[in-house]
């Protein structure tokens, strides 16, 4: 990362931890909100532990009703501790796990002091409004509750999207935080945080019916799950073809409005029908859920990953340029490399490699099209380098030099046929026969002859086939 977004980093956790060590020094004066904060301490880790994954890599947590009613309920000591708790836990879990999710250490830690200072916010501006124990009229607590909601929710992502933008160059308008599916759910939830705060204060039992249009609300958060696993490759666990080209063509269009660098990598395994046809199908679906794997621990969160096809996977690097793009590619190609995936039958070894090609908006391609044109071109130039290589098309480019201007040629076709005019790429007709039987045998049943043979050239095999129709 950079020297701001380390300076930032850096300032908002010692912020943060000057906040709670200050706040743990009036813990011992509230004893009487230790079952308080011990029943929103289980409710909000229970909560932290169902997570709903979203889509644009957005993750909902019901724990959010529990931390705005534990910001309302309990004093800074007590509500720094409820949030740090379910964080940690959740943490360990993932660590159990060896989940890629928070594997950098300063990202959970950055979590809790987001809560802290969104917590310490909603404190005061509640006890602004309602200190002393005087009772706001309904319109006006109504005003109170989006104001509250407004405050946590707004803090919180507004720091998130700092973050980003800081480490990772993404605008908060490109990181969809502060879009209305983004806010919205949380929006919700936290008002509803102030609704068992208040039912709580009133009689602790009206809680629980209070809580009950939570699990309606984990249903409804579910849908964009269960809308995201439809678009998902069931062997890889990458986006399907179609999902991955509306995204594609979604951070395209972010890249080129606001005139941001975005990378394409393609990349084919190379001989996987060997691996079918030596161990048989089922042992190429495990070779295509392990490359699934390797390229979802490779890349970084916000990164585009997709099945192009039977062989063939894509993945988009927003705010990447040729050089992260290829380093990327190069772990990945290694990773595949090394690794040793298990027939399921006789457990076998099987290895595979894999070519990998790579093209940059803007220096490559203008649209989406020619930069997958591009990107595959450097694929099929890896493939015909011998396979296992990451070739990027600049690189290809430069080696090939400046193309030379090309002359015009014509073949004269039999029976009085009009010219065809044909480029000149290098290789000669005699050249081209020569390497492909079956067009020779095209060749003598066109009439048996064919005028102009002697140093005319084709440009490959397409054009020599429209010569061919011509003449039929």
């Amino acid at each position: 990362m950079s020297l701001r977004a380390w300076v930032f980093i850096w300032s908002v956790l010692l912020g943060g931890v000057a906040l709670f060590s200050l706040s743990l020094a009036s813990i011992v004066e509230f004893r009487y909100l230790w079952v308080v904060f011990l029943l929103l301490t289980v409710l909000a880790t229970a909560a932290q532990l169902f997570e709903v994954s979203g889509p644009n890599r957005h993750a909902y947590y019901p724990h959010l009703v529990f931390f705005t009613a534990g910001a309302l309920l309990l004093p800074p000591g007590l509500f720094a501790l409820l949030v740090t708790i379910p964080h940690l836990i959740e943490w360990i879990k993932k660590r159990l796990e060896k989940s890629t999710t928070l594997a950098q250490w300063y990202i959970q830690p950055f979590n809790i002091v987001t809560h802290i200072f969104a917590g310490f916010s909603t404190q005061w501006i509640y006890h602004l409004f309602e200190d002393g124990g005087k009772v706001l009229p309904g319109p006006q607590r109504l005003v109170l509750i989006a104001i509250i909601a407004a405050t946590y929710v707004g803090i919180n992502h507004l720091m998130i999207g700092l973050a980003l933008y800081f480490a990772r160059g993404i605008s908060l308008r490109q990181s969809d935080l502060f879009s209305k599916e983004s806010l919205l759910p949380d929006y919700v939830l936290s008002g509803l945080g102030y609704i068992v705060a208040l039912l709580w204060s009133l009689d602790p039992w009206l809680v629980i019916p209070a809580l009950c249009p939570l699990l309606v609300m984990y249903q409804a958060f579910k849908v964009p799950q269960l809308q995201q696993e439809a678009q998902t490759d069931a062997k890889t666990g990458l986006l399907n073809a179609g999902a991955f080209n509306k995204e594609f063509e979604r951070e395209f269009e972010r890249a080129r409005r606001f005139n941001r660098p975005l990378a394409f990598v393609m990349a084919d395994l190379d001989f996987l029908r060997n691996i079918n046809n030596t161990y048989g199908h089922l042992a190429g679906d495990v070779v295509l859920s392990g490359i699934g794997k390797i390229i979802r621990e490779n890349v970084r969160d916000y990164d585009l990953t997709g099945r192009f096809g039977g062989e063939e996977f894509a993945i988009v690097l927003p705010e990447a340029g040729r050089t992260e793009a290829c380093v990327l590619a190069e772990r990945i190609r290694a990773a595949v490399a090394s690794n040793v995936f298990s027939a399921p039958s006789t457990g076998s070894e099987m290895r595979v490699t894999m070519s990998l090609g790579v093209a940059c908006y803007p220096i490559d391609a203008m649209n989406v099209t020619d930069l997958v044109l591009a990107a595959d071109s450097a694929v099929y130039q890896a493939k015909n380098s011998g396979r296992n290589r990451v070739i990027s098309i600049i690189d290809l480019n430069a080696a090939t030099g400046p193309q030379k201007e090309q002359e015009d040629r014509v073949i004269d076709l039999p029976g009085g046929t009009e010219a065809v005019p044909v480029l000149d790429s290098g290789v000669t007709l005699l050249e081209f026969l020569c390497e492909d039987t079956a067009l020779s045998h095209t060749v003598a049943n066109c009439n048996n002859q064919l005028v102009g043979l002697h140093r005319c050239k084709l440009p490959n095999h397409s054009a020599f086939y429209t010569i061919m129709e011509k003449d039929a």
